[in-house]
């Protein structure tokens, strides 16, 4: 069985959880941008959380497959349409032979990924079946996806299997939303004390927009500039997934997937690991807010997140259609409240509140 691109869209590649392991030499670790949608798709369609998946940016492939298959996109409001009908994202689809299935483009969201029953038969390339653009190695012939590409299943027989009563909770599809500001979570960053306490106070205390220059690599803002003491250019050390880095300008450049292994920027704050799946949905025109957040804060955080998510796929594994929950099937959208700081998730509602009343009981 295939998978057969008919229009791949501008931006489409095959990600996995990354190539991990060999930054020390060069290589950036890539892989999804958006680590909760990609890893629900794939529980969605029956495969292990970590399987390749088709990422695109905000206008999905058009694609036809062999036989029936089921098929998944999550990531912000886009859609699966075929023989007349969409269907919504973030629940599992059965795709009949032979059908030719559009992803539609939503208003909310920039990254999607498709994962499809079964898993992409492509090579793996140091652990990894990621593509890097910039390398030209993994996945498919290490370039983005062009009409005409065919792609095999590992396991087809898993098209078999009627999965269409899979569905994730309203309550675990948080976005962001256009109109309002989106409060992104950091720790201090490792050249902190590089900046003036003025600088400081204007990077937490200002509103920033997520420029038309922004992709895989790094999100550019544009905002107030944060005054270093003495310039930010240090000898070049190591980038993380979410490393704020502040340019000789002021200009605050957020580091993602596709980051260079790394950077000579003094780096003044660092998005917490559970808000970098919100902040790489940001479209360019959106307004972000930084909050200040510890590291036992942030840890605890990512604890409950990991509860939460082990919680959501042993409840897929064990459902039952005839007795999956009743909960009507939509969307929320995350309306962020200028002014006034949350430590609520932006994915699934749960708060630090909530963790240290569990601690006392």
């Amino acid at each position: 069985m295939a998978l057969h691109v008919i229009f791949p869209g501008p931006r489409t590649t095959i990600q996995d959880k990354g190539r991990l392991g060999y930054q020390n030499t060069g290589f950036a670790p890539g892989g999804f941008m958006d680590r909760v949608a990609s890893h629900m798709a794939n529980v969605l369609v029956g495969n292990a959380d970590t399987e390749a998946v088709l990422e695109f940016c905000l206008v999905g492939p058009i694609l036809r497959f062999d036989e029936d298959v089921n098929l998944a996109v999550c990531g912000g409001d886009f859609g699966i349409e075929f023989n007349g009908r969409t269907f919504p994202a973030n629940k599992t689809v059965h795709i009949p032979a032979g059908t030719v299935v559009r992803i539609t483009t939503g208003q909310v969201g920039t990254y999607g990924s498709v994962a499809v029953a079964g898993g992409l038969d492509i090579p793996v390339v140091m652990g990894s079946r990621s593509t890097n653009l910039r390398c030209g190695i993994g996945g498919y012939h290490g370039r983005a996806l062009m009409a005409g590409d065919t792609i095999s299943l590992r396991h087809p027989e898993m098209g078999r299997l009627d999965l269409s009563w899979r569905w994730v909770p309203a309550r675990r599809l948080i976005m962001p939303s256009d109109p309002d500001t989106t409060v992104i979570r950091v720790i201090p960053g490792p050249q902190e004390d590089m900046f003036t306490k003025e600088g400081i106070r204007t990077f937490y205390e200002s509103e920033y927009t997520i420029s038309s220059h922004c992709d895989r690599m790094g999100y550019r803002l544009n905002g107030p500039a944060v005054a270093s003491l003495h310039g930010s250019d240090i000898l070049s050390d190591g980038i993380t997934n979410g490393s704020i880095q502040i340019a000789g300008t002021g200009e605050p450049i957020v580091m993602m997937a596709d980051r260079q292994t790394t950077g000579g920027y003094a780096k003044i704050a660092s998005i917490i690991n559970v808000d970098i799946p919100l902040f790489a949905q940001l479209r360019p025109g959106q307004v972000v807010r930084f909050e200040r957040c510890t590291i036992d804060e942030a840890q605890e955080l990512m604890r409950e997140a990991d509860r939460q998510w082990r919680d959501h796929c042993r409840m897929l594994a064990e459902g039952n259609p005839k007795n999956r929950q009743k909960e009507p099937f939509k969307v929320t959208v995350l309306r962020g409240r200028q002014g006034s700081p949350s430590r609520r998730s932006r994915r699934s509602g749960w708060n630090m509140a909530s963790i240290k009343r569990k601690k006392r009981q």
